[in-house]
């Protein structure tokens, strides 16, 4: 029944396209294509290279330091070509294909390639791999025998990707598949390792559709249909049997204009429906979006709420604002607030881009669902022209069931005469979460050949019902500060910096907060066209020789590089 239910959606959708669609014109529009990849230092350092300070965000940032210790599966968008910009004359670049490959110590390797298969006025194919992967022995922060473990991580992806332009609206269609492969190479603390270096698995296969009609100032609609099926290698123990599951995620859109401008009344709803093998419980939220929008001369606004029913664990019904606000108050400043909330649903794959090491999940181990009551941010953008700009940002997030991650350690078995357990991974400590934070950016490219920023954040957090004394923000920041910088040496050879600094972070372990190392992480690299085909790039990270966890018990690299080229063809 199941199937029979996506089948027809699937083809609904199609078919809507399908009878839309009417004689174009090649003058009138042009394919929206795949964006041309051209990695900097940053880009292709995806193995150890560390976050600069987020930008403001209306939902809750992924924690993650070190991208290979800190994701599963990153959407496979962040390494490779995404559909970005409309193209309105014949194709910006005559190649149609791209590989980079870059490598370094403890065995980093990270690669690309990618080709555009089609590409015409009204469509476009392309195809993507992806491959990352780590080997090295990293020493632990803390005094352990022993004192380093091999960390291992492998992931490979690849994409087919097809879009198509109709007169009055726009098709993508997807089909990926990743791979990842990874060991729990947390410290012990002399105990014995439970997963014993046994690489965890995990697969995942993806198809979606998606559509969305021209802009018009009749009736506006979007449609998208997204299927994840996924498989885990082992569960709780390296012997036990793996979680299996499958996402379905629809998702539909239409809006009425009815004034000159964006000044439209409409609704967006959403399903999302997780179904785990076992005895696991399953996860549907139901969600509807209705709002207005009004826009002026300097200002615009879109009031809504969110209305959703979980339907897991019991029916429950929630309801959330759903408000942005922007005011222009000079030629190059404007101020703006969104106010948003609702079901975090902390699905397994959600968590899993948390944090790959957390607990292979059982029914007893899942992670719940939260709610944010409400999640607000709020700022000021100053001086936005070529050359200066100055932000403020501020906000506030309280959120129910909130979770926050610490090492699982010791476990009971409920046998007197047998030994106590370890686990070298992490679990969620739940906890009622109230997160205030306020900081601010300066970016500054004045003098034309060097390009620099500076930004500060500064969070307090209220940490409430977790039955722990005292309880901390564990695994977050308090106090983070990021430089990054770009110096044009000349037209082909660009030197990069970055630096980044986490203060104020703690974690439980042995029943006692544990204050945790600083994060000072000082990465410098070049980027060099040796013509507009071939490029070559170095990076070296953690100049200053830092050592610092992760997450408690999960250190980063230590200083390493990694160099590399990019070819298109």
């Amino acid at each position: 029944m199941m199937k029979k239910t996506i089948y027809s959606i699937a083809l609904l959708l199609v078919s809507t396209g399908v009878f839309a669609q009417q004689q174009d014109s090649l003058l009138r529009r042009q394919m929206e294509l795949q964006r041309e990849f051209n990695p900097t230092l940053q880009d292709a350092n995806k193995i150890n290279s560390l976050p600069a300070v987020p930008q403001p965000a209306i939902k809750k940032a992924n924690t993650g330091y070190s991208s290979w210790a800190g994701r599963t599966t990153p959407p496979l968008e962040i390494a490779v070509p995404n559909p970005a910009d409309i193209m309105t004359a014949i194709p910006y670049n005559t190649k149609r294909g791209y590989v980079s490959l870059g490598a370094g110590n403890y065995a980093n390797i990270d690669g690309v390639l990618g080709y555009r298969l089609v590409e015409n006025e009204k469509n476009s194919l392309t195809v993507n791999f992806l491959h990352s992967s780590t080997g090295g022995d990293i020493s632990y922060v803390q005094e352990s025998e022993p004192a380093d473990n091999k960390a291992f991580f492998m992931e490979n992806a690849g994409q087919l990707r097809y879009g198509h332009l109709l007169s009055t609206f726009k098709l993508d269609l997807k089909a990926a598949y990743s791979h990842t492969a990874f060991n729990y190479y947390g410290n012990t603390f002399g105990n014995d390792r439970h997963y014993d270096n046994e690489n965890q698995t995990l697969g995942v296969f993806n198809l979606g559709l998606g559509m969305e009609s021209d802009r018009s100032d009749r009736v506006n609609y979007s449609g998208s249909f997204d299927y994840r099926n996924f498989a885990t290698g082992y569960g709780l123990t390296p012997t036990s049997d793996g979680l299996k599951g499958n996402y379905i995620d629809l998702g539909i859109g239409i809006d009425k204009p009815y004034q000159e401008g964006d000044t439209r009344v409409g609704v967006d709803g959403k399903f999302l429906g997780v179904f785990y093998s076992g005895e696991f419980d399953n996860l549907s939220i139901l969600s509807a979006n209705p709002f207005v929008a009004f826009s002026g001369l300097s200002w615009k606004a879109r009031l809504g709420a969110d209305l959703q029913f979980q339907m897991s664990g019991g029916t429950k019904f929630r309801v959330a604002p759903n408000v942005e606000l922007d005011l222009k108050v000079a030629d190059h400043s404007s101020l703006y607030a969104n106010i948003k909330g609702g079901i975090d649903d902390n699905s397994f794959l959600d968590v899993m881009s948390e944090v790959r090491y957390v607990t292979p999940m059982t029914p007893m181990t899942q992670v719940r669902s939260s709610f944010s009551i409400v999640d607000l941010e709020a700022g000021a953008r100053i001086g936005e022209v070529s050359g200066f700009r100055f932000d403020l940002f501020g906000g506030f997030r309280k959120t129910d069931d909130d979770h926050l991650w610490i090492m699982d350690g010791w476990i009971y078995n409920g046998a007197a005469d047998m030994p106590v357990l370890f686990r070298e991974s992490l679990k969620p400590l739940y906890t009622n979460l109230a997160h205030t934070h306020v900081g601010g950016m300066i970016r500054s490219n004045i003098w034309s050949p060097l390009d620099l920023s500076v930004r500060v954040k500064k969070s307090i957090y209220t940490v409430e019902e977790t039955g722990i004394t005292d309880a901390k923000a564990y695994g977050k920041p308090g106090f983070e500060a990021g430089i990054q910088a770009t110096y044009a040496v000349m037209s082909n050879l660009e030197l990069l910096l970055n630096y980044y600094f986490a203060g104020d972070r703690w974690s439980y372990f042995n029943d006692d907060n544990v204050k945790m190392d600083n994060i000072n992480d000082l990465n410098l690299g070049a980027h060099y066209n040796i013509n507009e085909s071939f490029s070559i790039q170095l990076k070296a990270n953690n100049l200053l020789l830092q050592k610092y966890d992760i997450w408690y018990g999960y250190p980063a690299q230590g200083f390493n590089v990694m160099g590399g080229f990019t070819f298109k063809f």
